[in-house]
């Protein structure tokens, strides 16, 4: 057995060591058992236009963030707003400001891409910019920032301005002459030019030279004529007239403004064009009443000046001998000098105007009154008649003169598809 001197621990080293783990642990959960649970709390986290409202322990913003899974990184240029955070009560605020993307280009030429949140003052700070004295800026420093904002920090020159053999001396900052020009108080407009021009950089030394233009404004009146719409009557023999309703002209005010250098017309613009009186439509009524007997074989010359193809047999009662089909329906006659048809062709006596859906354009066809009395002669379908919706006429013919329209009137034909 071991014995032990008077004042010598008794007790072997693993019970000492039992003894002291004892005490630790006895220790902490007398403390645990005392500490008071922190106060849990409703706060509102708004990023953006997304708000998340939670409760929590925590007192840490960032800790509150990592909580509820919102990610917020600096090197970004997020930003928390604090200003409405208490820790501990409830309806507390925290905020973020999410940064973006933009580009500032100095007035050195040097582009720096940077994030950045708040204004472009920020962003400015951000990239590490300083503003010279006199410097300027093409947005406010408050203006908030933007997505793909591109900011440009403009130095300040000192430049010479001449106008009406004048030389002004004047330090401006901006990037461009068009720039400079609109900060200097020396009664230029709008409307004077300058050399070198407007979009020519800013420079120190630059000499700008004004080029005064006197301006003119002036309204004057044109005409507007009227048309003529043509009504097919039965109570007129056929070739007869009669005005319905007498046409009337409009009038359109045009005001324009000119320019001139000196005496030199440099340019001339419309400003405002108005139409103060509409025209009033012509309408003559055209009879269409048959005044003659009649006849089998037509005894008229083709009004058509396209040539008659060589396969196409013209018999000796003036009509094709060999076609496809022939169609009884009724026609009228149109007038449109100059005019261009809907498939692109300059107008003609032998371009006919027809309903797309009923005569395909490009049939070629021979017309005959039905009386016997006129022959329209070969024909090809080349325009749209205004006339398909609204009456029960089948084919408006091309005439070269109005005479020749008011003397075909409206008649009764039929139509050899070729």
């Amino acid at each position: 057995m071991t014995k032990f001197k008077k004042g010598e621990m008794s007790v072997h080293l693993p019970n000492r060591k039992l003894a002291l783990l004892m005490v630790v642990v006895l220790f902490f959960v007398s403390v645990t058992a005392f500490a008071k649970p922190g106060k849990s709390y409703d706060v509102k986290i708004k990023d953006g236009e997304k708000v998340i409202v939670t409760r929590t322990r925590e007192t840490k913003p960032e800790a509150i963030l990592e909580e509820n899974d919102v990610l917020f990184n600096e090197a970004y240029g997020d930003k928390l707003d604090l200003t409405a955070f208490k820790a501990g009560e409830d309806e507390t605020v925290i905020k973020i400001n999410r940064g973006v993307s933009v580009t500032i280009t100095n007035y050195e030429g040097s582009t720096y891409a940077v994030f950045a949140s708040g204004t472009v003052s920020d962003a400015i700070k951000m990239a590490e910019i300083s503003l010279p004295e006199g410097a300027s800026v093409n947005y406010s420093l408050d203006e908030p920032l933007v997505e793909g904002m591109e900011i440009e920090v403009y130095g300040a020159y000192d430049i010479k301005i001449k106008i009406d053999g004048a030389v002004y001396e004047r330090t401006v900052s901006g990037k461009t002459v068009g720039d400079a020009i609109s900060k200097v108080d020396l009664n230029i407009s709008d409307d004077d030019q300058t050399k070198p021009g407007e979009n020519t950089p800013l420079m120190n030394g630059i000499v700008i030279e004004v080029i005064k233009v006197k301006t003119k404004v002036y309204t004057v009146t044109e005409k507007l004529s009227f048309n003529t719409k043509y009504l097919y009557t039965d109570a007129l023999a056929a070739g007869k007239t009669r005005v319905k309703q007498e046409g009337q002209n409009g009038v359109r005010e045009i005001t324009y403004k000119e320019s001139y250098i000196g005496d030199v017309l440099i340019d001339r613009v419309v400003k405002e064009s108005n139409i103060t009186k509409r025209p009033v439509d012509k309408i003559l009524e055209v009879g269409t009443k048959a005044n003659v007997k009649p006849s089998t074989t037509p005894s008229s010359t083709p009004i058509s000046d396209l040539a008659v193809p060589s396969y196409v047999n013209i018999g000796a009662n003036g009509i094709p001998t060999n076609y496809k089909k022939a169609i009884n329906a009724k026609a009228t006659a149109y007038c449109m000098p100059g005019g261009i048809t809907s498939t692109g062709e300059k107008v003609r006596t032998g371009y006919i105007a027809v309903d797309p859906n009923e005569i395909p354009y490009g049939t070629e066809m021979y017309i005959v009154s039905a009386d016997g009395k006129r022959v329209y002669g070969y024909c090809i379908a080349a325009d749209t008649g205004g006339f398909i919706n609204s009456t029960d006429w089948t084919v408006d013919l091309y005439m070269d003169t109005e005479q020749e329209c008011v003397n075909w009137g409206r008649r009764d034909i039929i139509i050899y598809i070729l």
